[in-house]
Parts: structure tokens; C-alpha cells; sequence
């Protein structure tokens, strides 16, 4: 076996950084980093939804109370009035979703960042100076780097 000397060892220090990860860093950290929104959004879901079951079982059992009967946690009433509600819940979250996808797929706010008449605005104001300055706005664009270069 062969040990490393200071060279190699900063090097390939430099290269995993290169590659998204740290010397000494534990392989389970960086999983969790990948994923953290992923993890963030299961558990506030997961949490949210434990507060309805709460709140549906507390409706449940003061219904039950009313009507001189017995809350029972895994009756079957419970679960269906429960499921019910999730499953309505659930219904108006994905067609508000749904809604705002498709009017923000069609529709656009004239003047906002996604709105195409904004790039268009700003090329021309940028024109506009150019040529005040008497430069020749065709000449400084074939200069620039391919990726800022109009492509229409």
C-alpha cells in the first residue's frame, strides 16, 4: 500500500469539492442535503395532515358526544368522515393548482419577468443608447459571447 503525499490529498480534496461533496463529510449528510426539500415538504405534509386527523377526530368525537354515542378511534364512521375530508381537501388544493397552471400557461402579465415584452423593451432601450452613443449596435453584439447574442 502506498500512502499519499500532501499533493494528492489537495487535490483530491479540490475534486470532490469539484463534485459536489466535502472531504470528511458523511455519505448520509449529503443525502439528506440532495434531498432536503423533498424531505422538508413529506414532513410538513405528514404534519399537516396529523393536525386534521387531530381536528376531524375532536369534530368526531364532540358529534358523538351530542348524539349520546361513543367516539371510537377505529370505528369505521371515523375513517370514512375522515377520508372523506382529506379526499375533499385534497380535490380543492389540486383544482386550484390546476387552475393557476393552466391560466399561468396561457396568460401573461404584460410587463412582468416571464412576459416576453420585457426582454424585447430592455434590447430596444439598450439600442437606443448605443446608437446615442454612436456606436454601431450590430459591431458590440458580434463581440459578446455566443450565449448573449440575439437568436431571433
Amino acid at each position: 500500500m502506498r500512502s499519499e503525499g500532501p499533493e494528492q490529498q489537495t487535490s483530491r480534496q479540490t475534486l470532490a469539492r469539484k463534485n459536489g461533496s466535502r472531504a470528511g463529510r458523511s455519505p448520509s449528510g449529503s443525502w439528506v442535503r440532495d434531498r432536503s426539500l423533498g424531505i422538508f415538504f413529506v414532513t410538513a405534509f405528514l404534519a399537516t395532515w396529523l393536525g386534521q386527523l387531530f381536528v376531524e377526530w375532536q369534530t368526531y368525537a364532540d358529534e358523538q358526544a351530542e348524539h349520546g354515542g361513543k367516539a371510537v378511534f377505529w370505528s369505521a364512521n371515523f375513517w370514512e368522515t375522515f377520508g372523506q375530508s382529506t379526499l375533499e381537501n385534497w380535490q380543492s388544493e389540486f383544482l386550484q393548482l390546476a387552475a393557476f397552471t393552466i391560466a399561468a400557461a396561457y396568460f401573461v402579465f404584460k410587463g412582468s419577468s416571464e412576459s416576453p415584452d420585457s426582454d424585447e423593451r430592455v434590447e430596444a432601450k439598450l439600442d437606443a443608447i448605443v446608437e446615442k452613443l454612436g456606436l454601431d449596435p450590430h459591431e458590440i453584439e458580434a463581440g459578446l459571447p455566443q450565449k448573449y447574442q440575439r437568436t431571433r
